[in-house]
């Protein structure tokens, strides 16, 4: 991937009224996502550049599994590990190029992704985000997971997996996000990625061979924590 760019600050200001006006009309618009950081993300580190798996799949987990707890208190450290690396491989191996094209296809003119991913966080629902810094050596992407929308300040709380214990802010008028000691300064809202069914398909059987097969097996051990109701204690999922 080569060259997409957030639009202008004028450009940006301007698409955020006709989002709203949209909004409206979206079902249970004005109804910001849930989620919760300490409990719907994973815990591991992400160390081993497993970012886009890690956002990918806590998105999916977080609107799939309504009947579960949280990812922390079902998913153990050992079982996150094996889901990030798998996930991550298919994403490099899938999925780049479909990235890459939708990205530079809506640099020129990103008014409907970003109308779209808008609407999806007011909806309630998480969307990925893509952020690149584009150097000497080449392109570093990063991924984060957006999941409320703040309107009077244009910026957004998103899941960074480079902070596993805290929420992060990226403000859309500045045009820049620093993670750890790398400022990324483009932006895609990838909406090809967040339905895609080959991506959903291979979390679907991550979750099956990982962790529910083994809980209904009684392999709980390392894997999979005890499942408990959601709202029963239980402690959080560590390494």
């Amino acid at each position: 991937m080569t060259n997409f760019v957030t639009r202008s600050l004028v450009k940006r200001a301007a698409l955020i009224m006709p989002v709203l006006i949209l909004s409206l009309f979206v079902p249970h618009a004005g109804v910001q996502a849930a989620f919760r950081i300490h409990e719907d993300a994973f815990s591991i580190s992400n160390s081993p550049g497993y970012c886009f798996a890690m956002v990918a799949f806590s998105r999916w987990y977080y609107l799939t599994r309504h009947e579960t707890p949280p990812l922390r208190r079902v998913i153990a450290g050992q079982a996150q590990q094996k889901i990030a690396r798998e996930l991550q491989e298919f994403y490099s191996q899938n999925l780049i190029k479909i990235q890459a094209d939708y990205c530079n296809r809506n640099h020129s003119e990103p008014s409907e992704s970003f109308r779209a991913f808008i609407i999806g966080l007011v909806s309630g629902e998480p969307r990925i985000v893509l952020l690149m810094n584009k150097g000497p050596h080449g392109a570093v992407l990063h991924a984060v997971l957006a999941y409320e929308w703040l309107p009077e300040q244009n910026v957004i709380k998103v899941y960074d997996p480079n902070y596993s214990k805290e929420e992060r802010f990226i403000d859309l008028e500045k045009r820049r996000y620093t993670s750890l000691d790398i400022t990324y300064n483009s932006i895609c809202f990838p909406e090809v990625l967040n339905s895609h069914q080959g991506l959903v398909k291979r979390m679907e059987k991550l979750y099956t061979y990982h962790v529910s097969r083994r809980v209904q097996d009684r392999g709980l051990g390392p894997i999979a924590l005890p499942i408990l109701k959601r709202g029963q204690a239980g402690d959080v999922a560590t390494d």
